[in-house]
């Protein structure tokens, strides 16, 4: 019962103290005076670009005044400030710039005010609607060959497996006057089909390239940027010389978390290496060790390095259960300055890490 009262009496002085602080803390009279808490832009239009407002706020004290740090709630809203001190009588600007760019709408945001005098914290606001621009043709389609407009030359496929043949459609529009027919014949590898849809697209009309990827024609891991080149019968510009990206990783099914402890599994003893300084022309060699700690034989399929300047040597390709195989990597720094990244990516059978990526880094000195 002692212990009880004990705590009671304990968590009653606690509270006292508490309240007392917070009644303390209300009683401290403003040393700041802002001529606005909240401004409203009213509706802007997108088009325009930035706006701004200047919040003012006055030093009612006898101390110098310092604004210690002013923070927006949102990377479209940037506040500047100044950094000297404000003496008594005198007002500083804090001005609140807001970037409409792609933030069609309602806005409402929140800029905190640090200072060297009560009250130290103040939140200050902005609001407004942004009215969207119109969107155009050039927009939609910013890249330009002849007559047809693209949305980019890049024609992405992102990351793709081996289990299937995959297939996306890219728009294109004819900005032109005339009308504009596709020929059949395409420059390509043969892992890809191409089909334009409309073959005859009529002027100020839009259209679809539909592409078709078989992975398992292609037949290569990793990354890829191959050259597809399409034919109209324009006589500006007829070829259309386009870039094909894709990430291929093999495929695995899905597998219970039994079924996946008697695979193969990788593991390295570091994944990354820094040479740190090196002198410029020289050919740095790094040895990474990596363990198959899975249960089957682990294979490595292929190795790929991010760079020409990277060559590899790989003791084997088939590792067994519970052996250890070397990766040598070879860095020439011929030509090359300043702070080097590299990657070397292996491709396994194992299904938990099908891409494997190591690192080397060097800072490459003259």
């Amino acid at each position: 019962m002692k212990n009880i009262e004990l705590g009671k009496s304990t968590l009653f002085f606690v509270l006292c103290f508490i309240i007392n602080n917070l009644v303390f803390a209300q009683s401290i009279p403003p040393k700041i005076k802002f001529t606005e808490n909240n401004y409203d832009f009213g509706r802007i239009k997108e088009a325009d670009g930035e706006v701004k407002h200047t919040f003012y706020v006055e030093n009612i004290s006898e101390d110098t005044l310092f604004l210690q740090s002013v923070r927006a709630s949102c990377g479209c809203t940037t506040p500047f400030w100044e950094k000297e001190g404000v003496l008594p009588g005198d007002s500083a600007k804090i001005v609140v710039a807001y970037n409409p760019f792609n933030r069609p709408g309602k806005f409402n945001k929140t800029i905190t005010v640090k200072s060297s005098l009560p009250p130290t914290a103040k939140l200050l606001r902005i609001s407004g609607y942004v009215e969207p621009k119109s969107v155009s043709i050039e927009d939609n389609y910013p890249t330009e060959m002849g007559g047809i407009r693209f949305k980019s030359k890049f024609l992405n496929f992102g990351t793709i497996t081996t289990e299937k043949t995959v297939t996306k459609t890219f728009e294109i529009f004819n900005q032109s006057s005339d009308t504009i027919t596709f020929s059949d014949k395409v420059v390509s590898g043969d892992f890809i089909s191409v089909n334009v849809e409309p073959k005859v697209l009529y002027p100020k009309r839009g259209g679809a390239i539909k592409i078709t990827y078989k992975p398992e024609v292609k037949n290569d891991l990793g990354f890829h940027n191959d050259q597809l080149v399409i034919f109209t019968d324009e006589e500006n510009e007829p070829n259309k010389n386009l870039n094909l990206i894709a990430t291929i990783l093999e495929y695995f099914p899905p597998m219970s978390e039994k079924e996946l402890a008697k695979q193969p599994k990788i593991n390295f003893e570091e994944e990354e290496f820094d040479f740190e300084s090196v002198q410029e022309g020289d050919s740095i060699v790094h040895a990474f060790v990596f363990e198959n700690t899975g249960k089957k034989t682990l294979n490595i399929r292929q190795v790929k390095s991010s760079c020409d300047c990277l060559s590899t040597s790989l003791e084997k390709e088939d590792i067994k259960s519970g052996e250890s195989a070397l990766l040598k990597v070879a860095f020439d720094t011929e030509g090359r300055r300043g702070p080097q990244v590299k990657r070397v990516t292996l491709f396994t059978n194992d299904p938990t890490a099908p891409a494997k990526d190591i690192i080397i880094k060097a800072y490459v000195k003259e």
